[in-house]
C-alpha cells in the first residue's frame, strides 16, 4: 500500500485495554502518533480503574476514542467492548493491541496489506519482539500440536538473526496483536468471556480456521512488547514472580479448550498432558511450600473441569 493509497485505507478500530496503568499505555499511546496511516482510531477500554487513568487518558490524548467499564472485565471483557464499539462504528478492520507494546510507525500499514490482499487470509499478525532487549524474539507466530492440545510459540526469546523472516500460515495469533477483518469478526462473534485472560487468542484463531480462512504471520510489521505488565501482582504474595491468579487462569483455561477441542484420538494426549502438568505443579508447590499458588492451582482444575 503506497502513500498515495492511505487517503482511501480502510477503516481501522486499534482497541486497547487499560487497567490501573496509565504509564504503559502512554508509551503504546504516544508511538501511536507516529503510524503512517491515515484512517484509523484508537479506541482505549478502561477497565474500571480505581487510579487517575481515565482522567489522564482523556487529557493527555484527546485524538483518543476512551469508553469506560465499571469493573475489571478482563482482557476478553475490555476488547469486547471496543469491538462492539468498532463494529458498531462499521470500521472495516479491528485490531487488538496490547497496552504494553510500542510499534513501529509502518506496521499497520504492512499488515493491513497483507490481509487484504489475499481473501483466503482471516487474520494476520506481525513479528513481535521483547521491548527490553529489541534484537530478541518473542512471537514470531503461533503453532498447536492438536494430540497433547499444547500451544507453541515461534522464535520466543530467540536472537533475531532473520531467521523467522519469511511469511508463513499459523496456527493462532496472538492477543497481543491481532488484526482481522470486521466481516469475519461478524461470523465467528466476541471474544469469550468465559475465558477472561490467556487462550481467547487461541480460541478466537480456531474459530476463524473454522470458517476456511488462513492465519498469517508477517514478519515485515514489527512491533516490541514489555512482557508480563499484566502478570505484576506479585507484591500480593511471596511466590515468585507468576501470581497465583495466572497460575489459576492458564489451569483453567487449558482444561476449556482440551474440553472445547480435543477430538478422538488427541483425547489421549491431551488428557495425559493434563493430568502430568498439573501433577507436577500440585508437587512441586508442595515441595517448595507455596501454599497460595497450590490453592488456585487445585482451584483452576476444579473450575477447569466443571465450568
Amino acid at each position: 500500500m503506497s502513500q498515495s493509497d492511505l487517503a482511501s485505507s480502510p477503516s481501522l478500530a486499534i482497541i486497547i485495554v487499560n487497567w490501573n496503568s496509565f504509564n504503559v499505555t502512554k508509551n503504546c499511546l504516544e508511538s501511536l502518533r507516529q503510524l503512517e496511516y491515515s484512517n484509523f482510531e484508537v479506541i482505549v477500554v478502561d477497565n474500571g480503574s480505581n487510579d487517575d487513568s481515565l482522567v489522564l487518558l482523556k487529557s493527555s490524548f484527546p485524538e483518543v476514542t476512551v469508553l469506560e467499564n465499571g469493573e475489571n472485565l478482563g482482557f476478553t471483557g475490555g476488547n469486547n467492548t471496543g469491538i462492539k464499539y468498532a463494529l458498531d462504528s462499521e470500521k472495516d478492520l479491528i485490531m487488538l493491541l496490547n497496552n504494553d507494546t510500542i510499534v513501529t510507525p509502518d506496521f499497520a500499514m504492512i499488515l493491513v496489506e497483507t490481509l487484504l490482499n489475499d481473501n483466503t487470509l482471516g487474520a494476520v499478525q506481525p513479528k513481535i519482539m521483547y521491548n527490553q532487549e529489541k534484537d530478541v524474539i518473542w512471537n514470531a507466530g503461533g503453532f498447536f500440536n492438536s494430540f497433547f492440545s499444547l500451544s507453541k510459540t515461534r522464535g520466543l526469546d530467540q536472537k533475531d538473526e532473520g531467521q523467522y523472516d519469511k511469511p508463513i500460515d499459523v496456527d493462532w495469533i496472538t492477543g497481543c496483536c491481532f488484526l482481522v477483518k470486521s466481516s469475519v469478526v461478524k461470523q465467528i462473534g466476541l471474544l469469550d468471556d468465559k475465558f477472561f485472560i490467556y487462550y481467547e487468542d487461541s480460541d478466537w484463531s480456531f474459530k476463524i480456521k473454522k470458517l476456511g480462512y488462513r492465519l498469517r504471520f508477517e514478519p515485515k510489521s514489527k512491533i516490541y512488547h514489555e512482557v508480563g505488565m499484566s502478570n505484576q501482582n506479585r507484591k500480593d504474595h511471596n511466590e515468585g514472580n507468576v501470581s497465583p491468579f495466572t497460575h489459576y487462569m492458564v489451569v483453567r483455561n487449558h482444561l476449556f479448550m482440551v474440553r472445547r477441542y480435543a477430538k478422538g484420538i488427541n483425547k489421549i494426549g491431551s488428557w495425559g498432558n493434563q493430568v502430568l502438568k498439573i501433577s507436577g505443579y500440585i508437587g512441586y508447590f508442595i515441595l517448595r511450600r507455596r501454599f497460595v499458588k497450590l490453592k488456585f492451582v487445585i482451584k483452576g482444575l476444579r473450575d477447569g473441569l466443571t465450568k
